[in-house]
């Protein structure tokens, strides 16, 4: 793209003079213009995508532009419009004269730390802007942030960001943004949400303070030289490897930056047999049998059928925590797993699968699945006492069934208390709300929506918790229980839309001829997806923060139930775009 497309002196549509090039991307030029109508400077942004695909990008244009037009923030550069003139496309942008921060760190060298701290709380004010709207801009990185004369630092090129969900349906199929900053599950082929744009900030805001890329399998490993010890943790939180572990929104990492406070996540416990999220640390997952109602089942390993190795192996995870435990559970004297319901057919099954025999039994016949040779050296103990304590003191003679009655006990206890698990039961929290989380927790696939509401149920959990020491005042334990039923609602949405999503996804080449209106609904409905996920997002931002306030439960409860009512109108919206997106899955019958 070496050549000129619009000289100076050029008009389009007998409105707007071009002045200058200012700079090119891929497949785009970028020029200052002289708005003739309103008499002010703006930035023309030409596309020029290679001719096969250039209907779809012109297409793809005009609808992104459409959405971000309505983004006004003082922190991100405004779209105008989107004109065609000829055999040409246009945006029409706000123009920034300062330099883009790339060019300001490679010709002055890195930013200090006051300087990267505005930087860093400007783009996330405008990015949870966007969020709010839906909108992920999908291509976070130096080059697009515009360092204002005022100071300001300004975001732009959002008209060109992807909107979520929008991979293999507007770019046939190849990734949307800069590789370097691109988030790691992304990367992998993931749907991206809120945290993608965290994570490309967090490596933004090294780059500010350090003029140098990121590389490397995990670029947020190592420590900045030079930098508070509270930013630079900041800064490992927003660019850590795992979605889960960084902050949960821009508004997030905004917070943390005000209040100097760079502390490191709460790690998500995991399932240790599925490796899914375990929201209340028992050990499983709801999918896999933790928590929930019914009889207390145990779950033991068939004796004799398979080595330590193999049941490390088998289980894809290590045991080193279980230590000689785990010898016990491989001869059969000690279970495997607690569970309750149908979770212990489904872990039985589970195993089984993976080549490990086991068994389910139900607490009550928890004596029958004790080894005969248990009862063998029982015997023994009571007739050899008994022998001994008549021959040598016969005073001392009840000594020999009550340590037998001990041992019993304790044969018992051991045989009830399972190698891998945390609690008997999921939580402290109301019944019915209890259930409900557990409940939506096991229905939902892998993916975001199970891990979102994992760790708001871990974190409501903590909450109720410290709302029960604190009383019940204000009602807002029941504000909470309120927030976790619409968040279940909210969870259930979002794996939905990502079920009809992914359909589409599947037919990417027969959509690009699918009509413009149709391409239109789509967009909507991808924004309406993202805008709930950025809802329990928030949800959770929200219960991080709650932890460790002293309590105000008016304060709380207000605050919760702004979350709740949030959560139910987006799930309201959310029901529109569901039927706007089955009704497009069932016409162009994919």
């Amino acid at each position: 793209m070496s050549e000129s497309y619009l000289a100076p002196g050029a008009t389009v549509r007998d409105r707007w003079t071009i002045v200058r090039e200012l700079g090119r991307g891929g497949h785009s030029v970028v020029y200052l213009a002289h708005d003739r109508a309103v008499d002010t400077d703006v930035a023309v942004k030409l596309l020029v995508p290679p001719p096969a695909a250039a209907k779809v990008a012109c297409e793809r244009m005009r609808r992104e532009v459409q959405v971000v037009r309505g983004l006004s923030h003082e922190n991100i550069v405004a779209v105008y419009d989107f004109v065609e003139d000829g055999p040409w496309s246009f945006i029409i942008m706000e123009y920034v004269p300062g330099p883009d921060l790339h060019v300001r760190v490679t010709e002055d060298g890195p930013v200090p730390a006051d300087q990267a701290v505005r930087l860093g709380r400007d783009i996330a004010a405008a990015l949870s802007a966007a969020h709010r709207r839906g909108i992920l801009h999908r291509d976070v990185k130096p080059q697009n942030v515009l360092v204002d004369p005022d100071g300001r630092f300004r975001l732009t090129d959002f008209g060109s960001a992807r909107l979520d969900g929008q991979i293999g349906i507007t770019t046939t199929g190849t990734l949307a943004g800069t590789p370097h900053y691109t988030a790691p599950e992304v990367l992998a082929g993931a749907r991206g949400d809120a945290r993608a744009d965290v994570y490309a900030l967090g490596l933004t805001l090294r780059f500010a303070l350090t003029g140098t890329l990121p590389g490397g399998a995990d670029p947020s490993a190592a420590a900045t030289d030079g930098v508070p010890q509270w930013l630079d943790r900041a800064i490992l939180r927003a660019s850590a490897a795992s979605a889960d572990d960084r902050f949960p929104t821009a508004a997030a990492l905004d917070h943390a930056l005000r209040e100097n406070d760079g502390r490191p996540a709460d790690p998500t416990p995991r399932c240790l047999l599925c490796d899914g999220p375990d929201p209340f640390a028992i050990g499983l997952c709801p999918a896999c049998g933790g928590g929930g109602g019914g009889e207390e089942t145990l779950v033991f390993l068939r004796p004799g059928r398979q080595s330590l190795v193999e049941l490390e192996h088998r289980l894809l995870t290590a045991l080193p925590a279980v230590g000689a435990r785990a010898q016990v559970a491989l001869r059969g004297e000690q279970p495997l797993f607690r569970a309750r319901g149908r979770g212990a057919a489904l872990l039985v099954e589970e195993l089984g699968r993976r080549a490990l025999a086991a068994q389910a039994v139900p607490r009550s016949r928890i004596l029958a699945a004790l080894p005969a040779g248990f009862y063998l050296m029982l015997a023994a103990v009571l007739i050899a006492g008994t022998s001994a304590g008549l021959a040598a003191a016969p005073s001392l003679r009840w000594i020999t069934p009550v340590f037998a009655g001990l041992l019993l006990v304790s044969a018992l206890r051991s045989a009830t208390t399972p190698v891998i698990a945390g609690r008997s039961s999921a939580s402290d929290l109301p019944e019915p709300v209890e259930r409900e989380l557990l409940a939506t927790l096991a229905a939902l696939p892998p993916g975001t929506a199970r891990s979102l509401l994992a760790d708001i149920g871990r974190l409501g959990q903590a909450l109720h918790a410290r709302l029960q020491r604190a009383g019940e005042a204000q009602g807002a334990p029941e504000v909470l229980g309120d927030l976790l039923r619409a968040s279940c609602v909210a969870a259930a949405d979002v794996a939905q839309l990502d079920e009809s999503l992914s359909r589409f996804e599947q037919q990417r080449l027969r959509l690009a001829g699918l009509p413009a209106g149709w391409l239109d609904a789509l967009a909507r409905c991808e924004c309406a997806r993202h805008a709930l996920v950025q809802r329990l997002l928030e949800a959770m931002t929200v219960l991080g923060q709650l932890q460790g306030q002293t309590a105000d439960l008016e304060v709380e409860r207000s605050t919760l139930a702004e979350s709740v009512a949030e959560l139910r109108t987006e799930a309201e919206t959310r029901a529109v775009a569901a039927k706007e997106i089955e009704v497009l899955l069932s016409t162009a019958r994919l």
